[in-house]
């Protein structure tokens, strides 16, 4: 079979999912947002390369933060009326107990295959749910700061503990916004995810906001390449790599890696405090 010829090439947003690309050429090219889950990449040149999000994955994050809240109360409003049209008034705290105890059984049977298979639409509404949670803290401390002040006038004593609960809401409001930045920051944009990189060339590339979750990188080639916290390795499976040109200085040098010594070796590679768009 000819090895593919993909150098040079801008590719952001390609999907190669489940293909057989071994010894494929990716020197150079622009692979942001590029879908290589379940692939066979033995002895491919990634060189050079670019891997990360999209400017199209960062569109549609933003999407999600800022249209979420507002599909969530859309489709609770829907789901509140069928029940009553459904049910009636009388049934609906046991359609909505119903509801509750179906979506944890399911939560509890599909999360695990949910992430693993569809990990963008997990992303996407994580990003969703958090933005909701967001909105929600944000009415409930403007509410309270209005109501309090209000209060001072015939109730002081309760106007100023409703103030304290408006300051206790204010913080876990800052922490969830955090958690929502974090979120979006460390959202994945290409994804090697379950593929076979065995024996692959990533020197020189940039790789940030990657996903290499289950893929097998024994014998890939790391020398020179820059990597941000956000790349995910979670389960991969990698004997050995080589972090000098020319798949030289192999680490370990002899038998395979022990537990916590691949994160050792990356570390180095690590560039901090920095998100892919600022990566060159």
């Amino acid at each position: 079979m000819p090895h593919q010829n993909y150098a040079n090439q801008n590719l952001q947003n390609r999907s190669f999912k489940g293909q057989d690309l071994t010894g494929a050429d990716f020197r150079g090219s622009d692979l942001r947002g590029c879908n290589f889950t379940a692939s066979t990449l033995i002895g491919a040149n990634f060189e050079g390369s670019r891997m990360g999000r999209s400017r199209r994955q960062i569109q549609v994050l933003m999407a999600a933060a800022i249209l979420g809240p507002v599909v969530l109360v859309g489709l609770s409003a829907i789901a509140v009326q069928v029940s009553v049209v459904w049910f009636g008034n009388l049934s609906f705290n046991s359609f909505s107990g119903l509801i509750s105890l179906v979506a944890l059984v399911l939560g509890n049977f599909l999360r695990d295959a949910m992430t693993l298979n569809f990990p963008q639409v997990t992303m996407f509404l994580g990003v969703a749910a958090l933005a909701s949670l967001f909105a929600v803290m944000v009415l409930g401390t403007v509410g309270l700061a209005v109501v309090g002040v209000l209060s001072f006038g015939d109730a002081a004593v309760q106007g100023f503990f409703l103030l304290l609960l408006m300051i206790g809401f204010a913080f876990l409001t800052f922490r969830i916004l955090k958690w929502l930045i974090q979120s979006i920051q460390s959202h994945p944009g290409t994804a090697f995810r379950k593929a076979n990189l065995t024996d692959a060339n990533f020197s020189h590339t940039v790789v940030a906001n990657t996903d290499f979750c289950f893929a097998s990188l024994t014998g890939i080639c790391i020398s020179g390449w820059l990597m941000n916290p956000y790349t995910q390795f979670t389960n991969v499976h990698c004997d050995y790599l080589y972090v000098e040109p020319a798949f030289k200085n192999r680490q370990p040098v002899q038998g395979s890696f022990q537990a916590g010594e691949l994160e050792q070796v990356l570390a180095p590679f690590i560039i901090r405090g920095l998100g892919s768009s600022q990566l060159p």
